[in-house]
């Protein structure tokens, strides 16, 4: 081999390791970037790795709140289908609630309805709100013709001589004012075809948390009764008059007897003659009695005014009553602190109230009691035995220490023929018509009466009449003391 192809040959080899050389870094460097690379996946790797284990813890977090969010429908799902059991059952009672309430409804209206006395209930600015059939019929109105008009605009109201009724002095706008149940004196409600019947009233006023939200008025017609209280009260007139007159003839004939007409009578025949004369004047008194309460109640009685002492006109009774007082040995107190007062009276009325008055302190007091008897002037606004007086007045005061009035009975004082049962048991004769005269005598004069009383304390009587005077009235008859 010649040294030209060794050279060639070595030229060659070189060549070749040359480019060896060169492959192999080429591969290194693509090694180099493939390790890079790799490096750079890891590097990625890890950041997915780390960004997963967030999203996961995330995705943890989230389902637990859906969890408990599941857990809290549950839950409110639960109280729902409970509350809905508890809604079904309050509507299931309400139903049953409601079916009670509309059946009283029925109830109340068909009471209102059927009741025999006329009824209307109204609001708290006296405006209509019901009217039953009966009331309908007694004053010839719909119920369409007053509903949810003022009463006093519908229903006319007169007194006996047809002067209408003042509102501030109705039954219902008194009950309105004053939030307490209130009657009426006779009073007469006018028709649609304006004729008039009485009426007999009660007013009970609505009260919703302690105020007054309107009325219920229960009235009648009393036209019956009226016309039997007159009938009666004509009957004892008449048999009355018809009785006065052998009484009258047998106290002048035993008047006489004891003057000595018919010679002397021995002590005996004294106490039956006396006998005699005093159960005589007991009569004469009860038909007097009787007389005088039909005069007041047919308003056939005259009252007659003049200027007079009222004082002396007390003093005098107390005068004539001394000897009665004596027998009993009762302690008398005259107190007057207006000695000179002087008043328009009807004195023959005024002796009527005054000698009754004392009469009962002295026969409803035990033996060694005590009666007080005061006069005075009384001004407007003061207030006495319990009573304010609305206008000065001169009031005799007649207290005693006696056998007072039962707190049960009192509330009968001033009717007809009423005495307390322990009046009747200490003393038998009495016609219990004594106070219901005075009082009728004041109620038409102008007057008032009123009393306190304890059992077995005794009572104190009030009896007043107005500075201004008692008020005058023309009648048939008048009164007897």
């Amino acid at each position: 081999m010649n040294q030209k192809n060794i050279i060639s040959a070595s030229n060659n080899a070189a060549l070749k390791l040359k480019v060896l050389a060169k492959e192999k870094e080429r591969v290194r460097r693509k090694l180099v970037v493939t390790a890079k690379e790799k490096e750079r996946v890891r590097r990625k790797l890890v950041v997915t790795a780390k960004e997963k284990e967030r999203v996961r813890r995330k995705l943890a977090v989230a389902a637990e709140k859906l969890r408990l969010k599941a857990k809290q429908l549950a839950v409110t799902a639960k109280n729902l289908e409970n509350a809905n059991i508890v809604a079904r059952n309050a509507l299931e009672d309400l139903g049953i609630e409601n079916s009670k309430v509309e059946m009283a409804r029925a109830k109340e209206e068909a009471i209102l309805v059927s009741i025999g006395d006329g009824l209307f209930a109204t609001d708290k600015k006296g405006n209509i709100t019901l009217i039953n059939k009966t009331a309908e019929k007694l004053l010839g109105k719909k119920s369409k013709e007053v509903m949810g008009k003022v009463f006093s605009e519908v229903i006319l109201m007169e007194d006996e001589k047809g002067v209408p009724i003042p509102l501030k002095k109705r039954p219902s706008s008194m009950a309105l004012a004053t939030s307490t149940t209130t009657t009426d004196p006779t009073y007469y409600y006018v028709r649609k075809d304006k004729t008039k019947f009485p009426v007999a009233i009660m007013v009970t006023p609505v009260i919703l948390g302690g105020k007054v939200i309107g009325v219920i008025e229960v009235f009648r017609d009393i036209t019956r009764e009226k016309e039997i209280d007159k009938a009666k009260s004509e009957f004892i007139s008449l048999a009355s008059h018809q009785l006065k007159t052998p009484p009258t003839a047998i106290k002048l004939l035993t008047e006489r007897l004891l003057g000595g007409k018919m010679g002397e009578f021995t002590k005996k025949q004294k106490e039956y003659i006396d006998d005699i004369r005093s159960s005589n004047q007991r009569m004469i008194d009860l038909v007097n009695a009787l007389l005088n309460v039909s005069r007041i109640e047919l308003g056939a009685f005259t009252i007659r005014v003049n200027e007079k002492n009222v004082c002396a006109i007390v003093q005098s009774i107390l005068d004539e009553l001394k000897s009665v007082i004596d027998k009993k040995q009762l302690k008398l107190k005259m107190i007057s602190r207006d000695m000179n007062a002087m008043l328009m009276l009807d004195e023959t009325l005024f002796r009527i109230v005054i000698n009754n008055l004392i009469t009962n302190a002295i026969r409803y007091t035990a033996k060694g009691g005590e009666i007080r008897v005061e006069c005075k002037v009384v001004n407007k606004g003061q207030t006495l035995g319990g009573n304010l007086l609305k206008e000065s007045c001169f009031v005799v005061v007649v207290s005693d220490t006696g056998y007072g009035i039962p707190r049960g009975e009192q509330s009968k004082v001033f009717t007809k023929f009423f005495r307390a049962d322990n009046a009747r048991e200490k003393i038998t004769d009495g016609t219990g018509l004594g106070l219901y005269i005075v009082k009728s005598i004041l109620d038409h004069s102008g007057g008032l009466i009123w009393f306190t009383s304890r059992e077995n304390k005794g009572s104190v009587f009030y009896a007043a009449i107005p500075m201004t005077g008692m008020r005058m009235k023309a009648g048939e008859k008048e009164l007897m003391s």
